[in-house]
């Protein structure tokens, strides 16, 4: 079997005033496209697929729009909620892409922890996991960070029991929208208890039949260390500036009959993001240095000297896609 593992596509998500719903859906084109051009049999969106309740239905509709022809051929589709989806985006996809015959049996849409059998595969698929999911596998604490601490030793626990559940006959996949502990955040930083839940590197599957790993929650590509493939795919998009220098893929995984998988990384063309301290005796030049400055995200620092023309002071002589910039 050949999947493509991909995450934290955010459809239907701003930053700041801006609108990203195009350049997002351009993005998932692209990821469909890959899909198609190396007959993917599984597409697996690990989470995160919406911006909560952004834009529903209309976001929902379009994705329903894009992903049906693919189905069609016969291409399966797993998505799992993440931290920042809303179950409704799901219950809708799941209703538009039933309403073509034999569609739906090839729509997976994930609402709790679930165990899937695609093709001789079989995947133990555990969303970002909610207090309810937790609860059978959790002690009582108090305090938030001691909450935390219990939670995540809970969704430790209910990944031992996922894991249990395997056929040991059958290849397996693993599936989460979890933040792995030593894993950081784009701008390096590594989340704490107090701020999300998290699963320990010791605490990562391990069976003889697993043959990968696929996460999401981190924005960036990683792959971790451990015994059996293990990656998070990142974002199919640079969310801010944060990730600007931040280069986007998918993952071609061949899972074999025994052994572990194959993953090729295939990289996606990402929007620019530029942060620019220029004079304004530098400013017309920028097209020349960026040609790609009419779809970028730029901030810019508008240094004007003294006796300067205040006409040379203005970003707007330059044809930008989305800026803020500040004179100093």
């Amino acid at each position: 079997m050949r999947l493509l593992h991909t995450a934290d596509w955010h459809l239907g998500s701003r930053l700041d005033v801006h609108d990203r719903t195009e350049e997002f859906f351009n993005q998932v084109e692209q990821v469909c496209e890959i899909a198609a051009q190396n007959r993917v049999d599984v597409l697996l969106v690990a989470g995160d697929i919406f911006e909560r309740r952004s834009k529903l239905p209309e976001v929902t509709k379009r994705l329903a729009e894009i992903l049906s022809p693919h189905v069609r051929r016969r291409m399966h589709v797993i998505l799992v909620p993440g931290n920042h989806d809303d179950r409704e985006h799901f219950r809708m996809m799941h209703a538009l892409l039933a309403l073509e015959q034999g569609q739906s049996e090839r729509v997976h849409i994930i609402q709790t922890r679930a165990m899937i059998a695609i093709d001789g595969v079989q995947f133990g698929i555990i969303p970002y996991p909610t207090p309810e999911l937790l609860e059978p596998y959790r002690m009582e604490v108090t305090g938030a960070t001691q909450r935390h601490i219990a939670l995540s030793s809970a969704f430790a626990n209910l990944v031992r029991a996922v894991v249990a559940a395997f056929d040991p006959a059958l290849p397996a996949v693993f599936v989460s929208h979890i933040n792995v502990s030593g894993v950081t955040t784009p701008n390096q930083r590594e989340l704490t208890y107090d701020e999300d839940l998290r699963l320990g590197t010791q605490d990562l599957p391990d069976a003889p039949n697993l043959a990968y790993i696929a996460l999401g929650h981190i924005h960036q590509y990683k792959e971790l260390e451990h015994t059996i493939p293990c990656c998070y795919s990142g974002s199919i998009d640079r969310m801010n500036l944060g990730e600007m220098k931040d280069e986007k893929r998918v993952l071609l995984v061949d899972i074999p009959q025994r052994g572990h998988a194959q993953v090729t990384e295939v990289p996606l063309a990402s929007t620019p993001f530029y942060d620019l301290h220029v004079t304004a005796s530098e400013l017309e030049t920028l097209p020349s240095r960026y040609p790609d400055l009419e779809r970028a995200f730029v901030h810019i620092q508008l240094e004007c000297q003294a006796g300067d023309d205040p006409m040379s002071c203005n970003a707007e002589r330059v044809s930008f896609a989305h800026v803020v910039w500040m004179c100093i």
